[in-house]
């Protein structure tokens, strides 16, 4: 069956929104307060509809299934039945930075990164599966942004040296940042293509109940968060609804192109 795409969906709830505000308008004041207060509820789940709708399950315990996979109540887990067993996993979003941004860096501060990366991977006890997405992006644009940063961090120097009695922690970390950023200009000039990532975890427990095998992964996943965070300084954040059921997805199939994977990203 084919997949309608979801800017067409949003346009056509956008389209009848609109006539029943008109129609409702033209009947009386009463319909149209109401019809208004419908429209903002439409509005809010175009745009925020993936924390919404978590958030509406968990409040009347509804539960969504996919196939074989079970979303509980709150869709911070997916289930799937294996035997007399639930097998229950978890998704975790992993912010860290661009390989420009750490390629740009000096030679031992990249080591440094790496190390911690594998120090981090060692402290996890609990199953982890880590996936990584890479995709080309554009040159001129992406060279465009870090020179607007170099220009950025040259001006807040100058203002900063201009003052009467300037800050010369700020002076040396900004110096340090623009460094980096006329590295990284460099690096492009010299053909390496900048690459967009997206890199998200995969924990599994195992459970003689569906909620045993639950809260084992989250259990799982807290661990995680914490040893990732606190070892690589990077923002972990659960990934429920939509973007589980996004990342179960790409457990079978990846975006084919950079355009498709911004499109599912954002």
């Amino acid at each position: 069956m084919a997949m309608i795409p979801k800017l067409y969906m949003i346009a056509a709830v956008i389209f009848i929104t609109l006539i029943a505000l008109f129609i409702s308008f033209q009947s009386g004041l009463t319909l149209f307060a109401i019809a208004l207060v419908l429209a903002a509820l439409v509005g809010g789940f175009i745009y925020a509809g993936h924390v919404l709708t978590p958030i509406i399950t968990r409040i009347f315990k509804i539960t969504y299934t996919k196939g074989e996979y079970v979303f509980p109540p709150g869709q911070e887990v997916i289930i799937k039945r294996e035997g007399d067993k639930f097998i229950a996993a978890k998704f975790l979003l992993i912010n860290i930075p661009e390989r420009e941004e750490v390629a740009g860096k000096s030679e031992e501060r990249a080591d440094v990164y790496l190390r911690d990366f594998e120090s981090a991977l060692a402290a996890i006890t609990v199953p982890i599966k880590l996936n990584m997405l890479l995709s080309t992006k554009d040159v001129a644009a992406y060279r465009e942004s870090i020179q607007a940063k170099v220009y950025e961090y040259s001006l807040r120097i100058k203002r900063e040296m201009e003052k009467a009695e300037p800050d010369v922690i700020k002076i040396s970390k900004w110096q340090k940042e623009k460094e980096d950023s006329e590295n990284l200009l460099r690096r492009l000039a010299s053909g390496v293509k900048p690459m967009a990532a997206v890199m998200y975890a995969m924990t599994i427990a195992k459970g003689v109940t569906m909620e045993e095998a639950r809260d084992k992964v989250i259990s799982n996943s807290k661990e995680i968060k914490a040893v990732l965070s606190n070892n690589l300084n990077a923002e972990v954040v659960d990934l429920i609804g939509e973007d589980a059921e996004m990342c179960l997805d790409w457990e079978r199939t990846i975006p084919t192109s950079y355009n498709e994977l911004i499109e599912k990203t954002g």
